[in-house]
């Protein structure tokens, strides 16, 4: 299963997490919002639909950072990871998340996040060198 992923960061370099619903799988984490791939579509064609879809957000600028694997018991997730610099629109939960929040990602808790996210966060020092116009 493939998912695009957004680390999507504001003008104060915070990172913006979601949390998931209780009645799905890995229910109550947080999370980086995103989702998965459709038959045939492109990482960046769901990055963009899949943001826009779960919290409403136009997104105008993004990075790819990379690939990530992760083997769950019953299935191998690829996240495809961006990183989201410019956006319009006041994000919002659309999709029966509990809640949403700007965190500084000094703040971040691997421990809050699902197994497969657990590798996202050796992206996010590389985030400071990324320049952002």
């Amino acid at each position: 299963m493939k998912v695009a992923v957004a680390i999507i960061t504001d003008n104060q370099q915070r990172i913006l997490i979601t949390q998931r619903p209780s009645h799905v799988p890995h229910g109550g984490y947080w999370e980086f919002p995103g989702g998965k791939l459709e038959a045939n579509e492109l990482a960046e064609h769901a990055l963009i639909r899949e943001i826009k879809e779960e919290v409403g957000i136009e997104i105008h600028r993004y990075q790819f950072l990379g690939q990530i694997n992760h083997q769950y018991p019953n299935k191998l997730v690829q996240l495809l990871i961006f990183h989201v610099t410019q956006f319009s629109g006041e994000p919002t939960c659309l999709e029966g998340q509990l809640n949403m929040k700007w965190v500084e990602k000094n703040n971040l808790n691997p421990d809050d996040f699902p197994e497969a996210n657990q590798k996202v966060f050796d992206l996010i020092p590389r985030l400071e060198l990324i320049e952002i116009d």
